[in-house]
């Protein structure tokens, strides 16, 4: 059971430190001088919703100008928590300072530039963008910093990140979702939301539901568009993914395919019956072979392409 959990963190160190650290957050470029990249480490793991990173670096720079450039690039709202060392952030015109004891919360689809001036050690939470109202992320266009001496809700995030982060390896899947769950809420009342009117208005699990479908339409010519590749840029786990449609009773991949053939279907309604088309149309859909449409589609409607099409020319 231990080794099963284990297999849920990530881990590197070294020169394997920025390859992770783009993975984990985005399209971000580390610059670290003259400093020791070879005495940088990081371990995270997901929880539910969020993502929780404790790292150890010598002083670098963080050069954030396009985090969300590709569509599995994480869209999430992110926390960093001083431990040790001190840093800085300049976002929107504004220098944070990031002391130690101290916590900044940024938007980092907004270019930003983060100095570690000494070497730190940090604790970064990332939250998926619909886990915060709207009104909470438009406060955001400028970080929001807090400090543990003068902030009590500050003081307990810090020292659940801290504790959390050592007992990883012995927290189950369902634990781990309900402290993230736990560390959302306290964000969300750190910077003024107002929680109990936030889930009377819309569920989470509706919204992420909502943006979802919205990055599966943009997204939806892309052979490669998974279960994985949306969980990534909705900054949650896959199982959160899957959750969000169990009000469907389907899965992401049933919803995925079955969107494909509704618009190649309509597409064909408006066929010319050239040679080719119906491939063309399930290629620029999504679909590797021809094959597998036809019998995607025969499901669906009960009828092959080509059928559908000739009905709807004659």
């Amino acid at each position: 059971m231990v080794a099963a959990l284990q297999r849920q963190v990530d881990s590197a160190s070294g020169r394997a430190f920025a390859g992770l650290a783009r993975n984990l957050f985005g399209n971000v470029r580390l610059d670290f001088g003259a400093g020791g990249e070879e005495k940088s480490r990081m371990t995270s793991a997901m929880l539910g919703a969020c993502r929780l990173t404790r790292l150890e670096a010598d002083r670098h720079v963080v050069f954030g100008d396009h985090v969300t450039a590709a569509p599995d690039d994480p869209d999430a709202i992110k926390l960093i928590v001083q431990t040790e060392g001190s840093a800085s952030l300049t976002q929107g015109g504004l220098q944070a300072l990031v002391p130690q004891n101290a916590l900044v919360i940024y938007d980092p689809s907004r270019p930003y530039m983060l100095t570690n001036s000494t070497p730190v050690r940090q604790m970064l939470l990332q939250l998926p963008r619909h886990a915060l109202p709207a009104t909470a992320v438009e406060r955001l266009a400028q970080p929001f910093t807090a400090h543990a001496e003068q902030d009590g809700m500050c003081r307990i995030l810090l020292s659940l990140m801290d504790s959390t982060i050592h007992e990883i390896d012995l927290l189950d899947e369902a634990r781990r979702s309900s402290v993230g769950q736990t560390m959302i809420d306290l964000v969300r009342t750190m910077i003024g939301a107002d929680l109990q009117q936030a889930r009377s208005v819309a569920n989470p699990l509706y919204v992420l539901l909502q943006r979802i479908k919205d990055f599966i339409d943009i997204n939806l010519e892309r052979p490669d568009l998974t279960v994985t590749m949306i969980a990534r840029r909705m900054g949650c786990s896959v199982r959160y993914v899957y959750r969000a449609f169990e009000v469907e009773c389907m899965t992401p991949s049933d919803y995925i395919w079955d969107l494909r053939v509704q618009k190649a279907a309509a597409q064909l309604q408006e066929a010319s019956g050239y040679a080719g088309e119906i491939s063309g149309i399930a290629f620029a859909l999504g679909f590797s072979s021809s094959a597998h449409f036809s019998r995607a589609f025969r499901h669906r409607y009960g009828v092959s392409p080509s059928q559908w099409r000739k009905a709807s020319i004659s």
